[in-house]
């Protein structure tokens, strides 16, 4: 029995024989997986109150060991970015812009805490890996794994590439109409040039805690938050516009789904892993509240919804006037230059988490160049140059791949382990069972603390079973509602019943 995948309730170091020779023993069955080792889903009170264990992998290049601050910036990044920026341009009515963002708030959140407890679960923190154990682990599978193994870094490519793509040519079409209209050259092509150069130095960083990466990210949150006061003061005037952007997106692009993207975010077993590996090692005492990867996680939702949620607010009275000629006077230029720094500033933070390219390993020991990074860079300075109606299709792309990554993925792996793979646990048998005494039963407990064991047993079983009841809720509500019902008004959109 591998004893990396033993349940906290029996992961103080001995094995099973040894619980087979403790006076308790006959009360308390060890049941196990005959097939292949497994694991109890366990839902403990706190995530620090069980050491970490030595064989929690961490084998990404770009989760180093980072800083509770750090772990919360990355964690809030995502929520301040293109879907928040989209949000004033929706014009939703309050009854159904602020319940939507609620709870796709409260789903993101709930969300990235799956993909906590799979992480703690499995032992590991790749999605990868976690992927390939969820579904073809054991022997036999080679070849599948295989397959699984590159859809997964195919689709988080195909994810990291799209949002940086998304990022480069809004900024892009943003800025533009600030542009003089005589200008010699094509003003869309050059400026992308330009940003693409201007970007260069930081694409190249090799794992999110670079101090380039850092000090990028953190001015986007700083210009998405000079950016939100503007509106704010903008709205006030009456004279807040239209970003034409929301015009060129894709057909998935309405209200609700908006909302739904703002609250994406794609880096969480990265950043579990980076902050794990940030900790010292305090072995059973109590980790504080700042490394708790649950706490930071919930405080960047907070500070999300409270720099998201008075969008619709300006979203529900803004006229619809769609910005042409800025005039001088007013604050849509400044809006406007914000809005293209906080989405570019966010590209390398996106493009450092990509997988590397299939690059020979001659070729790479050839040069200290990281050509996977410039290369898949210049993949995405093309892709931002696409005509409009290829650019609306990748849009719409761009929005299933981070809403099923987001909702819809972890519900799936966390069903398909919970449910088809049977995990170890601890049974106590009924009391009118015998009890078979024990070799050690002279040197054992009293039976008066051997039955207290058993009722504390029970007790902990009937909390950890409400737990479960909770959350597997929870995920058949991401699977089937949220998942399944996203598929279903898919498909009519694309059909235009709606």
């Amino acid at each position: 029995m591998d004893s990396r995948r033993l349940s906290t309730a029996s992961s103080s170091g001995e094995s099973t024989p040894i619980l087979a020779n403790f006076n308790s023993s006959t009360s308390l069955i060890l049941v196990h997986d005959d097939e292949e080792p497994s694991s109890p889903f366990d839902f403990p009170e706190d995530d620090e109150d069980v050491p970490e264990s030595p064989d929690f992998e961490i084998r990404r290049p770009f989760s180093p060991p980072m800083a509770p601050s750090l772990v919360f910036l990355y964690l809030l990044s995502p929520y301040l970015k293109l879907g928040a920026l989209f949000l004033p341009n929706t014009q939703l009515p309050l009854k159904y812009g602020i319940p939507p963002l609620l709870v796709f708030a409260v789903l993101s959140a709930f969300a990235r805490q799956i993909w906590y407890m799979l992480a703690r679960y499995m032992r590991k923190a790749d999605l990868e890996d976690i992927i390939l154990d969820a579904f073809a682990r054991g022997r036999g599978k080679e070849r599948q794994r295989g397959w699984l193994r590159a859809i997964v870094r195919g689709g988080t490519g195909t994810l990291r590439v799209l949002l940086a793509f998304i990022y480069l040519r809004e900024s892009v079409h943003i800025i533009l109409p600030l542009l003089p209209e005589d200008l010699p050259l094509p003003p869309r092509p050059i400026l992308t040039v330009v940003f693409a150069l201007a970007l260069l130095p930081l694409v190249s960083a090799q794992s999110l805690a670079s101090k380039r990466i850092v000090y990028a990210t953190w001015a986007s949150i700083a210009t998405y938050i000079i950016w939100f006061f503007c509106v704010a003061v903008a709205h006030g005037q009456g004279t807040l516009e239209i970003n034409p952007g929301w015009l060129r997106m894709g057909t998935f692009w309405q209200g609700t789904t908006t909302t739904a993207f703002a609250f994406t975010s794609s880096s969480t077993l990265p950043l579990y892993a980076s902050l794990k590996a940030g900790c010292p090692p305090s072995g059973l005492s109590k980790s504080s509240v700042s490394r708790s990867f649950r706490t930071l996680s919930t405080i960047s939702v907070a500070v999300a919804v409270s720099f998201t949620l008075p969008l619709i607010f300006f979203t529900a009275h803004m006229d619809p006037v769609i910005m042409q000629d800025p005039s001088p006077f007013r604050l849509q230029p400044v809006i406007a230059v914000l809005n293209a720094l906080t989405l570019l500033l966010a590209i390398p933070s996106v493009l450092v988490t990509t997988p590397s390219l299939p690059i020979s390993e001659r070729i790479r020991r050839a040069t200290s160049i990281p050509l996977s990074k410039y290369l898949t860079f210049t993949l995405v300075a093309a892709l931002s140059l696409v005509p409009t109606r290829a650019a609306r299709v990748l849009s719409d792309a761009l929005l299933v791949c981070a809403c099923a990554g987001t909702f819809f993925l972890p519900a799936l792996i966390h069903i398909t382990i919970h449910f088809f793979k049977r995990p170890l646990a601890i049974v106590v048998p009924p009391p009118e069972l015998p009890l078979t005494p024990s070799p050690s039963a002279d040197q054992g407990l009293p039976s008066a603390a051997d039955e207290l064991l058993q009722r504390k047993e029970r007790a902990l079983q009937r909390t950890q079973w409400r737990k479960r009841v909770v959350w597997d809720v929870g995920v058949w509500v991401l699977l089937l509602p949220v998942g399944g019902g996203g598929v279903v008004w898919g498909v009519g959109r694309l059909a235009g019943k709606w």
